[in-house]
């Protein structure tokens, strides 16, 4: 199949999805996807771990148009007996919230089966759309190189042995642990782990393009480092946190903004970074995923000039401590919560109050360890601009046009 004809299914799907308001169409839409989801392969297995991981978030929605007033014409409320007591419950309401959950329902079914078959076959299409060559470049190495484990190992950037042997001393390691260790300034597992995703990168593009721009090499090796989970460990998981990653995540951000010579180079990596996860199914709510890699960037970009600022070809003068890179991270954490999904969807249906005093704790959370990102990102901007000399600067400018041969 064409991939345009891709591109152009899943934008149609989402336009119909959201212009019905009939939940027996909409029922039998999503009904349809279902049928074309098995029909094409994906699994039936699959297709009941997408739908049991979105529970959770249905239910929140349901309860909270449930326990609230939606519209005098449209509520009907009733009483149900329970070991607590009598609990009223607005029927009208969760028929509303039922509506809005099909929607969702279809846009995330039409997202998988817009990619199967074909990851890259998105990525293809948008270039035959006429998307931006950096942008349908870095996505099309991203997803060429993401399942590639060549040179993941021990490749460029200096790694070795002994930087493989640091990384696996700091997954051993408790949070805080970790975290003091990385803001004494030993960064080194995480630099070596984005310069060998940039070499792997760079030369992907030089091989299958011809020709490279250090910028597409920067962007598409700067998301595969967000998007390796390994990449991610070096901080272990913490329970009950979900936004504890991005006390590595957000000074990612930061290098991809000094290290590219475009003013929205980490815009660019959000931009790529969330429509592969988007492409790959990572993530319970299809392209709604995107924005919260995104507005991070964007900000990002903003700001990083601001307290590095460059001179020339390298940074120059004082750089800035952990207390203005904290202050950074927590106005990126926050632009993250803001394009979560879940309060993209809650904005987007205007769902009661109830539902934003459930989704606070999330704010905060997000927001704390944007802060936390201060004590990574300090050692780490050091780093990369010790590093930062005539001879890093791109062979070719980012700019160039790459050769639109593609590898799909």
């Amino acid at each position: 199949m064409d991939p345009r004809l891709r591109v152009a299914y899943l934008v149609a799907i989402a336009i119909v999805a959201f212009v019905l308001k009939d939940a027996r169409l909409l029922g039998a839409i999503a009904l349809a996807q279902g049928v074309a989801w098995l029909a094409l392969g994906e699994g039936a297995r699959a297709l009941v771990r997408q739908l049991v991981k979105l529970a959770p978030f249905a239910a929140f929605i349901l309860i909270s148009y449930a326990l609230t007033k939606e519209d005098p014409e449209v509520d009907r409320w009733t009483e149900i007996a329970t070991p607590f007591g009598h609990v009223s419950l607005n029927v009208g309401g969760a028929i509303v919230g039922g509506l809005m959950l099909l929607r969702i329902l279809v846009i995330i079914l039409g997202s998988r089966i817009a990619r199967s078959g074909d990851p890259r076959a998105i990525a293809s299409g948008l270039r035959r759309l006429g998307a931006p060559e950096i942008i349908a470049s870095s996505l099309d190495a991203v997803l060429a190189l993401l399942g590639d484990r060549r040179g993941g190992g021990g490749g460029g950037g200096g790694g070795g042995g002994g930087g493989r042997r640091r990384e696996a001393e700091l997954k051993e390691e408790g949070f805080i642990a970790a975290l003091k260790r990385v803001a004494r300034g030993d960064v080194g597992p995480i630099v070596n782990r984005f310069e060998r995703h940039i070499d792997r990168a760079d030369a992907y593009l030089e091989e299958t393009h011809g020709k490279t721009a250090r910028d597409v090499a920067v962007i598409t090796g700067m998301a595969l480092t967000m998007l390796g989970i390994k990449a991610l460990k070096v901080l272990p998981n913490i329970p009950l946190a979900p936004g504890h990653k991005l006390v590595i995540l957000t000074p990612l951000y930061v290098i991809v903004a000094m290290k590219t010579r475009l003013r929205i180079g980490a815009t660019l990596t959000g931009i790529v970074m969330g429509t592969v996860a988007f492409l790959l199914g990572d993530g319970k709510y299809g392209f709604f995923e995107i924005p919260k890699h995104v507005l991070p960037g964007l900000l990002c970009d903003f700001l990083v000039p601001l307290f590095a600022p460059k001179v020339g070809r390298t940074y120059a003068g004082k750089m800035h401590g952990a207390l203005a890179w904290s202050l950074v991270g927590g106005l990126m954490g926050l632009a993250r919560w803001i394009a979560l999904p879940q309060v993209v969807i809650t904005a987007a249906v205007k769902a009661p109050a109830v539902a934003w005093a459930i989704l606070l704790p999330g704010l905060i959370i997000h927001t704390t360890f944007g802060v936390l990102s201060g004590l990574v990102s300090s050692p780490l901007i050091r780093a990369v601009a010790k590093r930062s000399t005539p001879t890093e600067e791109p062979r070719e400018e980012a700019k160039t046009d790459l050769s639109t041969t593609s590898t799909t």
